[in-house]
């Protein structure tokens, strides 16, 4: 089936928590529906394959986002938990460099791409979209689908991250089980065409230090956020 192009898209730009703009997408509707039609049928099978560690973009089978808030906390307290119960000696964090408009054909394939779905972000692509599209919901699931595949290859060996969106969370009980786990996931990104932004990862190896600088230091007097890695979506 050949691919109609695209309607004219609206390009808004958001200044980041972190600083530097993150550009949106708006679709014409009949695209917005169009890109939904095509990502719907793969909800349940990227559902599945995600790992009690994400939280970020859970879809109902209709496609639609559960609510981030509530996400949001419940990923803050996992990744507190992870830390302090039992007591973690290395916290490694990361994201991944670039994320949705680096998400390629070979990484669509790990969720099932259809042709129909490949022929439509080819048309994206030729409107200037490169990768996925950052602002579209259908474009959050795809790279939850994505994700999957390297959080289940960092669990492989010996640590799942804790996962929002793109950005990671590795709490191991020593320097070599975190490296070990952060290598494969980085390995699994390469595998896709990812690869992580080396500029925001850290280690460390102070409990305090980690849940401050993520931002989840709760009690400890530290607003949720504050001079945070991973900071508010």
């Amino acid at each position: 089936m050949h691919q109609r192009p695209v309607g004219p898209i609206r390009w808004e730009r958001h200044s980041k928590p972190g600083g530097g703009d993150r550009w949106l997408v708006r679709l014409e509707p009949r695209d917005a529906r169009t890109f939904h039609r095509l990502v719907v049928p793969l909800v349940p099978r990227i559902e599945r394959s995600l790992g009690p560690a994400s939280y970020a973009a859970r879809a109902a089978i209709d496609g639609r986002l559960q609510p981030w808030p509530a996400a949001r906390s419940a990923w803050r307290c996992a990744v507190r938990r992870s830390i302090v119960e039992p007591r973690s000696s290395v916290v490694i964090v990361s994201d991944v460099r670039d994320c949705y408009p680096s998400v390629g054909e070979r990484a669509l394939e790990t969720v099932g791409c259809s042709g129909e779905l490949g022929s439509f972000l080819r048309a994206l692509a030729e409107a200037g979209v490169r990768g996925l599209p950052i602002g579209p919901d259908p474009s959050a699931i795809l790279a939850n689908g994505v994700l999957a595949h390297v959080d289940h290859a960092a669990a492989a060996a010996g640590c799942r991250p804790i996962r929002w969106v793109d950005d990671v969370v590795f709490a191991a009980a020593g320097r070599r089980p975190a490296i070990r786990a952060f290598d494969a996931w980085r390995r699994g990104l390469a595998e896709l065409g990812l690869e992580p932004h080396d500029g925001k990862t850290q280690m460390f190896t102070d409990v305090g230090e980690a849940l401050f600088a993520i931002g989840t230091s709760g009690g400890s007097g530290v607003r949720h956020g504050d001079h945070g890695i991973i900071p508010e979506p």
